[in-house]
């Protein structure tokens, strides 16, 4: 799969950041407590950062940058919280997008509202890949 290729379809929308500095994504690689999907580094190679349509719950997605979910790896108050999760992004409002640690890998994709808890996981894509495919696309528009 061709992260680059994907994102860059004709009527896609997605709006990136420059690509994160390689120094930085193994970095993050080093720091995350388990190995990450190469699509989800990829994306960051792509676009350290982002936001757009996703044709999945919960319909936007912005991609944290790779410094930020450095943090995240590190906070040890959303470590205890979320020992299950790796979160890489967010709709910009409540939700949360995360990696599901608990099966795989490939690692699920869920939606989580850190407000209720972990128990408000709800899976949207089955692994990175599906996930991408949906990524700069509107729902309705989105094809089988």
């Amino acid at each position: 799969m061709k992260v680059r290729d994907i994102l860059q379809q004709p009527g896609r929308e997605w709006h990136a950041e420059a690509p994160a500095a390689e120094i930085d994504v193994a970095v993050l690689v080093s720091k995350a407590k388990v190995e990450l999907p190469s699509e989800y580094l990829d994306l960051l190679r792509l676009s350290n950062g982002g936001e757009g349509p996703l044709a999945l719950p919960p319909l936007c997605f912005q991609l944290y940058a790779v410094k930020e979910c450095i943090n995240l790896c590190l906070n040890q108050e959303i470590l205890k919280r979320f020992p299950t999760l790796l979160f890489f992004g967010s709709n910009g409002g409540l939700e949360s997008i995360a990696f599901d640690l608990r099966e795989g890998p490939p690692w699920r994709i869920v939606m989580v509202d850190q407000i209720a808890g972990a128990e408000s996981a709800e899976e949207i894509a089955p692994n990175m890949g599906a996930f991408i495919e949906a990524i700069g696309v509107e729902a309705e528009s989105r094809l089988a």
